[in-house]
């Protein structure tokens, strides 16, 4: 019997639905860990690609969206290119990051364009790519529509007779009306004479030489296996497919599976189709689930030939399309074309129909509690208890000063942590590390060291293993780039009965040492001077995404784009302002710091205002007040949408109590203004949600005279978003 962990390497049509069938139905997946390992966070319906490319949809309305997909199912998502696979040990290699354990693997990765037939030479790569990966080749599509109405531009060129050339080919044509669309196929390749009285009617040259000139190409010859299939081990066939049992089990290894393109059952060749993908997730289900269980496994007897589709989308008129079984072709006609998009449109609908299922419980339940720096204590029960405690001067900056480390550095310390807030537990454990980091930076100083608490889900060993791993390398990889390292920590078991997935249930901590070169170069939070600019190193929104994220309603590009911002270190950032210190230390570069977290921008605003009149009343100066930019302030794409929608975190009503401040007291005063406020008045509104958003992994905030501010401005990321008048 196998258990602990299952990967589903790869987000094919297959175990696209093999989530699906566990999404639906929670009680068929089987126990233990399971992990989706894909490069992207969707997969795209191949089936409906060519209609995209006619116009006839949109790229989003042929999109699964993996990492949500999998989150309604219980299962973690990791989004990394697979590079290698390790059969011994067991062990799937990742780029970029650390690898992952399986006890049982099933694969459905697709294939790769085969480009062994094609010769390109030096500059080509410009002007031809292969049809896969799909998202690459309609972004080229999508570039040479500044050439769709001229009929003088160079000829685009398809490479490749077979069903997907043909029907890219007449897409194409839809798309481009006058431009000159060459097929290139094999000498003595045959086609129906309706196929051929059809591309000749809509000018689509059939050519067998290349043409004289150098023309934008598509590539469509087919399909290949990854090399990395051959080089891990894996029994083959001639074409690089992976040879399985009728159990869809690899041979010789039963922990092993493979469907889609890239496995193939042995003595019952087929072509690589979407078909079979399809047909055969019922299977790999079962038996995935059965042999969990340890029961006898269900065998697939796929059919050799099947029916396949050919759409023809014309310009003035309905669509039609031929039905092909074999060699045998018939049409077109435009009952098969409504076929095909009735058939379509179905199997895409289905993964639509959790998240709509979702959107109609939303209205009879509270929104799911925010994850991540949105999991921090509210300010007003904070505050009280510091306060009762005697400790809110001592925690007025990000870090604290505990001593000298030698003779010419100064030691400063934070801590910071949250429950996880996404499933794949390297991603989270290197975003924790970079957000905890980020009040040392906020003072200043480099970063050191760190030493964890990480409280794991009681599972089993091995999983407990796999997942502090998994974390502490995640943190250490955030560590390491800045010349610092993981040097201790501690573990802890929850006694709390674990989410699906596993990794949901973790939390971690971090406390981070850090250091400054002298004490007169710490950036404090209350050293705001009279005419200083207000600049921000990054855009703000994190917890509106990931509030709309976790109650299953934000596009996949959005919070992919969020998510590789997130991933980013800025300790550079802080490098560059200290070398600009250094080559001057008599002037301060920075006046005040912090770094916008759990409080939302005016909540850590309002930090640094309040240290800062706290000075300046001690010395019997007037307080000073700070006016924000509105139209300067950035915000990640999507956040304004969401907001529009009625998505926020669940800790930005407490935060609220910080819009107090906007034309508030003189010792704590901001003002607001926008080109916007007179007219737009939503805008307005929009704002002050934005400004209470918590963020994780958020910007930081520098206070600076206008000499430093336009240097750092040039220099990048930042931007201005206020000033002290």
């Amino acid at each position: 019997m196998f258990s602990d962990h299952l990967v589903l390497a790869g987000g094919g049509h297959t175990h696209a639905l093999v989530l699906l069938r566990w999404a639906m139905n929670p009680t068929l997946k089987p126990a233990g860990m399971i992990t989706l390992v894909n490069k992207s966070s969707t997969t795209i319906y191949s089936g409906m690609f060519p209609g995209v490319v006619a116009g006839k949809y949109k790229i989003d309305e042929i999109l699964i969206d993996l990492r949500n997909l999998a989150s309604k199912a219980g299962v973690s998502f990791v989004m990394a290119e697979i590079e290698s696979i390790d059969l011994k040990q067991k062990k799937i290699l990742l780029a970029g990051r650390s690898d992952i354990e399986y006890s049982l693997l099933s694969l459905n990765i697709g294939a790769k364009t085969n480009l062994d037939s094609i010769s390109l030479i030096a500059g080509d790569k410009d002007f031809a790519v292969p049809v896969k990966p799909f998202s690459e080749s309609y972004k080229f599509i999508v570039d040479q529509d500044i050439h769709k109405d001229n009929s003088s531009a160079k000829p685009f060129l398809i490479i490749g007779g077979g069903f997907a050339g043909i029907e890219i080919a007449f897409s194409l044509r839809k798309r481009w009306p006058k431009r000159s669309i060459l097929l290139k196929v094999k000498s003595g390749k045959k086609f129906s004479k309706n196929l051929l009285i059809k591309l000749k009617d809509l000018k689509i040259q059939i050519i067998q030489n290349d043409p004289s000139i150098l023309s934008p190409t598509l590539i469509c010859t087919g399909n290949k296996s990854f090399g990395w299939i051959k080089e891990s081990g894996f029994p083959i066939d001639k074409s690089g497919r992976i040879l399985t049992k009728k159990t869809l089990q690899v041979l010789n290894h039963p922990e092993l599976f493979a469907a889609g393109d890239c496995g193939v059952i042995r003595d019952h060749p087929r072509p690589s189709s979407g078909v079979w993908a399809v047909r055969s997730a019922k299977t790999l289900a079962k038996n995935l689930e059965r042999i969990s269980k340890g029961l006898k496994l269900k065998e697939w007897k796929p059919q050799r030939k099947a029916i396949q589709l050919l759409d023809i989308n014309y310009i003035n008129k309905k669509s039609q399309a031929f039905i092909s079984w074999g060699e045998v072709m018939i049409g077109p006609f435009e009952f098969l074309s409504r076929l095909k998009e009735s058939i379509d449109k179905n199997f895409v609908s289905k993964f639509h129909l959790i998240q709509n299922i979702d959107t109609e419980m939303l209205a009879e339940k509270e929104m799911i509690k925010c994850r991540g720096c949105a999991a921090k204590l509210a300010f007003k029960p904070l505050n009280s208890a510091l306060k009762k405690l005697d400790l809110i001067e001592s925690s007025i900056d990000d870090s604290i000063c505990i001593g000298k480390l030698n003779s010419s550095k100064i030691l400063i310390q934070s801590v910071d942590g949250f429950p996880s807030l996404i499933s794949d537990p390297w991603l989270n454990g290197r975003l924790l590390a970079f957000h905890s980091c980020s009040d040392i930076w906020a003072c200043g100083g480099s970063v050191i060291s760190a030493q964890s608490v990480i409280n794991l889900p009681s599972l089993s060993n091995d999983l407990q293993q796999e997942l502090l791993f998994q974390v502490l390398e995640g943190i250490n990889s955030a560590l390491v780039i800045q010349g610092a390292k993981l040097i201790g920590g501690h573990t802890l078991e929850s006694r709390k009965k674990p989410e699906e997935p596993f990794s949901l249930a973790i939390e971690s901590s971090l406390t981070v040492n850090g250091t400054i070169h002298d004490k007169k170069y710490f950036w404090s939070k209350g050293g705001m001077k009279k005419g200083d600019q207000i600049l921000i190193s990054r855009s703000l929104g994190t917890g509106i995404i990931f509030s709309a994220f976790m109650n299953g309603h934000v596009k996949p590009y959005i919070l992919d784009s969020v998510l590789k911002e997130m991933n980013k270190s800025q300790h550079d950032v802080v490098d560059y302002i200290n070398k600009l210190t250094n080559i001057n230390p008599q002037l301060k570069v920075v006046n005040a710091c912090t770094d916008i977290t759990g409080f939302g921008l005016l909540g850590h605003l309002s930090e640094m205002l309040s240290s800062t009149n706290r000075n300046q009343l001690k010395m019997n100066l007037e307080p000073l007040k700070i006016i924000l930019e509105l139209d300067n302030i950035p915000v990640y794409d999507g956040v304004i949408d969401l907001l529009n929608k009625g998505f926020e975190s669940t800790l930005a009503p407490s935060n609220e109590i910080f819009l107090n401040n906007i034309n508030g007291d003189k010792n704590l005063r901001f003002e607001l203004i926008s080109n916007e406020l007179n007219s737009n008045k939503s805008f307005y509104y929009t704002m002050l949600k934005i400004l209470v958003d918590p963020q994780t992994c958020g910007p930081l905030v520098v206070s600076c005279s206008s000499i430093y501010s336009e240097k750092l401005i040039q220099q990048g990321p930042w931007i201005k978003i206020g000033f002290i008048p």
